[in-house]
């Protein structure tokens, strides 16, 4: 068995992945104890290629070939197929720092984790660092050794990055904890059952990773093609939230739950309101048969937020009307 299963899904990540594979195999822990799995999604470009030519000279890296499903399907894929004893996730344009890894797997080891969290840092496409979104810095990297369930409910906040974490594997594949699988808030409604499931887990403050801001991402993105992409996703993260919610007995963790449900509505109304007002009515129907309203407040929220929401619960219709409007003033 390896100790470590590094997962990366390749889809049209030519450009990037170079940098992102050379990352990972630049590490303290020896190549025949890892395996870097690269699931090639039905990618149109040579991403595959690219990782088989790399893998002549270094055979822990194997390409998995299958018809495109997400990013979430390929990181399934890539966990059915790991025998890492730990495993984390590398997205392709992403890139991780050198001589890191073997540090958290000691860590794991040492103090019997089942998972590990450590920081991270965005860079530009010049790879020159850039300063987190404003919310980011609200996230606590201090040390502590707790339940996932106890750090789910206090320090999680909304960021459920899955790249974020080094698992140990048996604690997902032993509970059947897959991927949904989506292209767009895949890791939301997943990282919280993993989260239950850990018994021991820890914070490491020290960057690890190097997240990668495209001008062209989807979530950069304002096609219509790219926002009816989220609006989706954002139904489906709804229905998954709503769901779990109903089986969650810790009300701590309902209250988190109830703010991420709370977030992707307004997410939702947003997207609606200034790209497909001339459906709106049909959206709305399907918000409201999930039973979300009245979406619950939250007392570390800025007040600004606290009169959204409760804007949304007097009248969502209105909310998106307003939202029309805006949008169309500035046109």
């Amino acid at each position: 068995m390896k100790i470590l299963s590094y997962i990366i899904p390749l889809y049209n990540s030519a450009t990037w992945l170079q940098k992102c594979l050379y990352s990972v195999l630049n590490q303290d822990i020896p190549e025949d104890e890892v395996e870097i799995i690269c699931i090639n999604d039905g990618s149109p470009d040579n991403s595959a290629d690219i990782a088989r030519e790399i893998a002549e000279e270094h055979p822990c890296i194997i390409v998995i070939d299958q018809e495109n499903q997400g990013p979430s399907g390929a990181r399934n894929t890539g966990m059915r197929a790991a025998t890492g004893k730990y495993l984390c996730f590398v997205d392709p344009d992403d890139f991780v720092q050198p001589m890191v890894y073997g540090g958290l797997v000691q860590q794991m080891e040492e103090e019997q984790l089942d998972m590990l969290r450590f920081d991270y840092q965005v860079v530009n496409e010049n790879y020159q660092i850039i300063p987190k979104r404003p919310f980011e810095y609200k996230f606590d990297y201090t040390p502590q050794l707790m339940t996932g369930t106890q750090f789910l409910s206090e320090r999680l906040d909304i960021a459920c990055n899955i790249w974020r974490y080094i698992y140990r594997r048996n604690i997902i594949v032993d509970n059947n904890i897959w991927c949904f699988v989506g292209d767009y808030y895949d890791d939301t409604p997943w990282l919280p059952l993993v989260l239950m499931k850990a018994e021991r887990l820890n914070i490491c403050n020290k960057i690890v990773y190097n997240y990668l801001e495209r001008s062209d991402s989807l979530v950069n993105a304002q096609s219509l093609q790219a926002v009816q992409r989220k609006i989706d996703g954002g139904f489906m993260l709804l229905e998954l939230l709503t769901k779990q919610l109903k089986d969650i007995d810790n009300k701590n963790v309902v209250v988190w739950y109830k703010r991420n449900i709370r977030l992707a509505v307004s997410t939702l109304l947003t997207l609606i309101g200034l790209y497909h007002y001339d459906t709106h009515k049909q959206y709305l129907q399907k918000i409201y048969s999930l039973r979300v309203f009245p979406l619950s407040d939250y007392k570390l929220e800025s007040l600004r937020i606290k009169c959204k929401i409760k804007f949304i619960n007097i009248s969502p219709t209105l909310y998106v009307k307003l939202l029309h409007l805006k949008q169309m003033f500035k046109k």
